[in-house]
């Protein structure tokens, strides 16, 4: 049986998907140091090998040097760049140093897509806050503002104005640049993102992915297989994320890169070198596939060729609730059994159990999963639309008030 190493912490995947898509593995976990890798240790200590990520760096190598793993992976963004030190120094497959910088440092990467001629995209380094209002002056309002480092629009802003830019908190270095604006694509969102396995240099994309509009400023709140776009689009996103690939020097491992819909053609937001987000879940219910599973394989350095992500026909959609912005707490979920009941819905599972405390900010945060198969995108809005006219929210405010909110379609 193989031994395959994983970094684990909040991140694409849960670690039911983890443990059920590894059982095939003898598995040792580097735990990272939140709280929330804390709460799931108990779960994964029953059925892995654990080893803490905050210990000293040569401990921990010698640890795993001496359980001699065939492969090493993590589906958390923010271990990224400590799984591609460790599998430098252990002589495993992944994304090499130079890579993982291109794919966590969002400036690096708007530089080096651009010095390879995939595209140039306005983009400013800033390091201090008068910087920060240099570069928007200099990039020219609206204006993107995100962390240099970061995941899951935490800390992301659209800046349309003077007054907002000088209302924007500080929250270290950030990178300015271009707003990317989207072609017309209601009832959908103006972007997408492509689901790639990259094995020996060799680039499968499995599936290009719809998206719901986006809820400001930067939230998503789901995806769906097919995506609804013409064949002659979904070619050029396809191409365009082979090339942005390239670009970034990825041999191997699962991407998932993100590309808006402009007028002008299809545009790279940004290239992320692990499983997407809740995308693994669409896919072992959609498709039969488990893309954990997959990005072991490549991990253990498996001359990986899969097949494109097959929905058979048919649309299958995975649609969350976020908190309204300002929220502090998730007081009450009703109707939760009325939503399982809407013809249509295969699932419907709360992520956050009331009472829960909200992380608030701009971050996307999922309350609930709304998963289900329809005949055609019609037929999806439909059901998504049911079955959230079944859910009523209370959510708590700094003013200390109860406020019931549907979903925000």
């Amino acid at each position: 049986m193989s031994r395959i190493v994983v970094l684990f912490d909040r991140g694409a995947v849960t670690p039911g998907e983890l443990l059920v898509g590894l059982a095939g593995y003898e598995v040792l976990v580097v735990l990272g140091d939140s709280d929330h890798a804390a709460e799931y240790e108990p779960l994964l200590a029953g059925s892995t090998r654990i080893e803490p990520l905050a210990q000293p760096r040569e401990n921990l190598l010698a640890a795993l040097k001496r359980w001699r793993p065939d492969g090493i992976v993590t589906y958390a963004e923010s271990l990224v760049a400590d799984t591609a030190d460790l599998a430098a120094a252990l002589g495993l497959p992944y994304h090499d140093l130079a890579t993982v910088t291109l794919l966590r440092d969002k400036h690096a990467q708007r530089r080096r897509l651009a010095e390879a001629g995939v595209q140039a995209t306005a983009s400013l380094l800033a390091r201090d806050p008068a910087e920060l209002a240099a570069h928007a002056h200099a990039v020219g309002l609206p204006v993107v503002v995100k962390p240099r480092r970061g995941e899951g629009s935490r800390h992301t802003y659209l800046v349309e104005s003077p007054e907002q830019l000088a209302a924007l908190p500080w929250t270290g270095e950030a990178v300015v640049e271009e707003y990317l604006r989207g072609r017309p694509s209601l009832p959908f969102g103006d972007f997408v993102s492509v689901e790639s396995a990259v094995s020996g240099g060799t680039v499968t994309h499995l599936a290009v992915t719809g998206k719901y509009p986006l809820q400001p400023p930067f939230r998503e709140s789901g995806h769906f297989w097919p995506a609804p776009l013409a064949a002659d689009e979904d070619q050029q996103v396809r191409d365009l994320a082979t090339a942005a690939l390239g670009a970034l020097g990825v041999t191997t491992g699962i991407t998932h890169t993100e590309i808006k819909l402009t007028a002008d053609g299809p545009r790279v937001i940004e290239v992320n070198g692990r499983v997407g987000g809740q995308i693994n879940a669409l896919a072992v219910r959609g498709c039969g596939v488990n893309l954990v599973t997959l990005a072991a394989r490549l991990a253990l350095g498996e001359d990986v060729r899969p097949e494109p992500l097959d929905v058979a026909g048919r649309v299958v959609f995975q649609y969350h609730n976020i908190p309204p912005l300002g929220a502090t707490r998730l007081l009450r979920v009703d109707g939760a059994r009325q939503a399982r009941a809407v013809p249509g819905v295969a699932a419907y599972n709360l992520f956050l159990r009331p009472p829960a405390e909200l992380v608030g900010g701009v971050m996307t945060e999922l309350v609930d999963a709304i998963f289900g198969v329809a005949a055609d995108h019609a037929e999806m809005l439909a059901v998504i639309a049911r079955a959230c006219d079944a859910l009523t929210f209370t959510y708590e405010h700094p003013d200390g008030t109860d406020v019931h909110r549907d979903h925000q379609r």
